[in-house]
């Protein structure tokens, strides 16, 4: 029986492995709305939550705000990217030289004379298919954002009838608190993760903006913005918002001191965020193995690109909750924790049970 259940298991996870693989294009715009609806949601939990010497918000007008926030911060950035686009394709003849001054001295130092031109590397691309391929992506993303925002629209309808429909397929009083319990214990977890994670990504990016200001890197706040996002990427995403910016600032000066200072200052406001701040904030609110983190980040990353790599950590979180709540599969909970110690259901653990 028990070679026969792992056998079953092992079906089951190769199958579910192969739909979101062989379906990424049908789920990762759901996907995408689940999470754009997830956030505005809190955020508008947040709103309406009544505080001292503060009205009541009416949880229509909660939702409207958080909506109007939302799409100002999208909007920001939308537009600081596209601003610094432009200023980077300005400035590209300006950096013409002096990559081209790092690409003759790392050839010498392998011990080649005579090192290429950049005009003989670009020369190589083919000019039609990256315009052609950055153009196909530009739609692509155009119509998953169109996609998106639709799904987010039908996910706020349909959260209105949720909980009754939940309670009808759930009849018993106990299977119902038992679900009940899952959905908060999840949603009490990623809010924290949530909460903390956005409060250290704006912190790291205002540090690192000041820093890079100071110094005069070019396009300090679309490096910012791209720290803060990258700041929700586990360990990858770190080692990125270093090198990024110091690259940048190795090709902009003729001098090492400029990119001395970015990779050391902002080499170790990321290392003593993410390993020293965020672990002793965080504390035991996830619980998460950090094997199982760079694990997920990986096979996340494999099947759903940079999109799994944001999500990586919060599916890991549901998953091991609802792994936690079933008899059987506690045992593979305790192994996806970070000391063995799982989230207690509210009652006794259910079964699940094989013929």
């Amino acid at each position: 029986m028990t070679l026969l259940r792992a056998a079953l298991w092992a079906v089951v996870i190769a199958a579910t492995m192969y739909l979101l693989v062989a379906g990424r294009g049908l789920l990762l715009p759901f996907v995408l709305a689940v999470a754009l609806w997830y956030m505005v949601d809190a955020m508008a939990d947040a709103i309406e939550r009544p505080r001292l010497g503060r009205l009541h918000v009416p949880r229509p007008l909660a939702l409207v705000i958080a909506v109007l926030i939302m799409g100002g911060i999208v909007s920001v950035i939308g537009q600081t990217i596209g601003h610094n686009i432009t200023a980077v394709a300005d400035a590209a003849p300006a950096y013409e030289g002096r990559l081209q001054n790092l690409l003759d001295q790392a050839m010498r130092w392998v011990g080649m004379e005579q090192a290429p031109t950049l005009a003989e590397l670009l020369d190589r691309l083919s000019i039609t298919e990256t315009v052609g391929g950055v153009a196909r992506a530009a739609a692509t993303v155009v119509s998953v954002a169109g996609i998106v925002l639709i799904y987010t629209g039908f996910l706020f309808v349909e959260q209105v009838h949720f909980s009754r429909k939940l309670g009808l397929i759930f009849g018993a009083r106990a299977q119902r608190a038992r679900l009940r319990s899952v959905l908060e214990q999840i949603d009490r977890d990623i809010r924290i993760y949530l909460r903390i994670k956005t409060a250290l990504a704006i912190v790291t990016s205002s540090l690192a903006y000041a820093v890079m200001r100071w110094v005069g890197v070019d396009f300090a706040g679309f490096w910012a913005v791209m720290v803060f996002f990258l700041y929700y990427i586990p360990t990858v995403g770190s080692i990125l918002a270093i090198v990024a910016p110091a690259l940048l600032t190795l090709v902009q000066f003729d001098h090492l001191t400029p990119f001395l200072i970015v990779l050391i200052v902002i080499g170790t406001i990321q290392i003593v965020t993410a390993n020293v701040i965020e672990p002793a904030i965080m504390g035991r609110s996830l619980n998460l193995s950090p094997l199982v983190v760079i694990v997920s980040l990986m096979v996340w990353g494999t099947i759903w690109g940079v999109v799994g790599m944001f999500l990586c950590v919060p599916i890991m979180v549901v998953l091991l909750i609802v792994l936690a709540h079933f008899e059987t599969t506690r045992p593979v909970a305790i192994l996806l924790s970070a000391d063995g110690r799982i989230p207690e259901p509210a009652h006794e653990p259910m079964d699940l049970k094989t013929d």
